[in-house]
């Protein structure tokens, strides 16, 4: 493996970092908004849990995941930060046209589009941070750009609960087409995605390090990646499979509480985005860059597989904290338990991500991170929103039953996941052995 010894300087890293974390802020409000406006959406296209559930998962990830491993081997090979660009005005079109959907089957078009754009974020950050910092000093600056998604989708529900407040009435736009103010909420969040877009064409993309030299270098194929992840399979099934569960539980979560709030403890929407979204906001950012301070000190330490440590204790603590969250506390203490089962679900998130690209060559990277995007979000973000819905409709058959659905899952993705994570260590810890010898 050759390596660069000439970094970028670290003011620049870090000014590219908080770039690409704006763009994960902004990716987030677009693709969580909707969370936050499911009952005026079902009001106004008449649709049950379990319907509004697949607009919100599989409506988004099917594009997701589908766009996700060609996009991490576009990356592989042409200028990340104009794949980065294409991506983000394709979702911030999309999330307009969110805006303007008139019936539930406009609306998982428009949701697609998003998934589609999105799709490309993830390998080409990740591969791009992997540039800007060595190895030693990389898990930090990507916890930071993993704070995206909690303060995005925080700042989604104090932005739609502040434009709700301005928007109450639908709206005339052009003489002559009506919007509700849910759908004013989607034209107006897409506006800061084309105006970064276009900002992105002044940056240029880092050197590319940390590369496996071979003799056949230009013309590694996809056929090569899957050869390598599977040589190494022992370091990545926890990373690519266990991580699957803790995003069904953030999906999740993130899906329904404000449901939750709103049915449960009879919530009005504005506070439920004041309140909830300042508990989203800093509950993920403080478990996403926990995760890498913990997971240092246990090193420190001299634990073995510390990463893996981490998320057994993860999995254990979500299994017993979420049931009690959702079924035992009251209105003034629900907030807190909500604040504590967040912290936990962020806290192993950076890990998966930086223990992904340390393990991986360079010219791999993007396959690899469009591999996590696709195996953690069709099991995530497809399952995530709907089995809430479909233990909600289908088993308990009663909407206020959201509580029992939501203590379901973590009763099921709990206990699974601990038991990916505990028998992944020992190959994990020799994998990472080999991979340093």
């Amino acid at each position: 493996m050759t390596n660069s010894t000439s970094w970028p300087k670290p003011i620049y890293a870090w000014f590219f970092t908080s770039i690409l974390l704006f763009a994960y802020i902004i990716s987030f409000i677009d693709r969580q908004m909707i969370n936050y406006l499911v009952v005026p959406i079902k009001e106004d296209m008449g649709l049950t849990d379990f319907e509004i559930s697949f607009i919100q998962g599989w409506g988004f990830v099917l594009a997701y995941i589908i766009f996700s491993i060609p996009f991490g081997r576009i990356v592989d090979k042409v200028n990340r930060v104009r794949v980065l660009i294409g991506g983000i005005i394709i979702w911030s079109v999309a999330t307009a046209a969110c805006g303007l959907s008139k019936n539930s089957w406009q609306l998982v078009i428009s949701r697609s589009g998003v998934g589609a754009g999105e799709a490309a974020l993830t390998p080409a950050s990740w591969s791009i941070i992997s540039d800007l910092f060595p190895i030693e000093k990389r898990s930090f600056p990507m916890s930071i750009y993993l704070m995206g998604p909690y303060i995005g989708q925080g700042l989604s529900l104090l932005f739609g609960a502040q434009i709700l407040r301005i928007y109450n009435e639908p709206v005339t736009l052009f003489e002559s087409i009506i919007v509700q103010p849910w759908q004013i909420i989607f034209l107006i969040i897409a506006v800061p995605g084309v105006i970064l877009g276009l900002f992105m064409f002044a940056l240029k993309d880092p050197v590319r390090k940390e590369v496996i030299v071979t003799d056949k270098d230009e013309k590694d194929s996809i056929r090569d990646v899957f050869s390598y992840v599977i040589k190494n399979i022992g370091a990545y099934i926890p990373l690519l499979i266990g991580s699957a569960f803790i995003i069904v539980l953030l999906y999740g979560v993130q899906s329904w509480v404000p449901t939750f709030l709103h049915r449960i403890h009879g919530w009005e929407h504005t506070r439920i985005g004041d309140q909830y979204g300042l508990v989203a906001l800093f509950a993920g950012s403080l478990g996403v860059v926990s995760g890498p301070v913990i997971e240092k000190y246990l090193t420190k330490l001299n634990v073995n597989a510390a990463t893996i440590v981490v998320c057994i204790v993860t999995a254990i603590a979500l299994t017993i904290i979420g049931p009690i969250t959702f079924l035992s506390l009251s209105s003034s203490t629900v907030l807190i338990g909500i604040f504590i089962t967040s912290f936990f679900i962020t806290l192993p998130l950076a890990l998966f991500a930086t223990s992904l690209q340390n393990i991986t060559p360079n010219q791999y990277r993007g396959v690899v991170s469009g591999l996590y995007v696709f195996t953690v979000n069709i099991t995530g973000y497809g399952l995530g929103p709907m089995v809430v819905a479909f233990f909600t409709d289908k088993v308990f058959k009663n909407e206020m039953a959201i509580d029992l659905s939501m203590a379901t899952i973590f009763l099921i993705c709990g206990p699974i996941s601990f038991l990916i994570f505990y028998f992944g260590r020992k190959p994990f810890a020799e994998a990472l052995v080999m991979k340093s010898s």
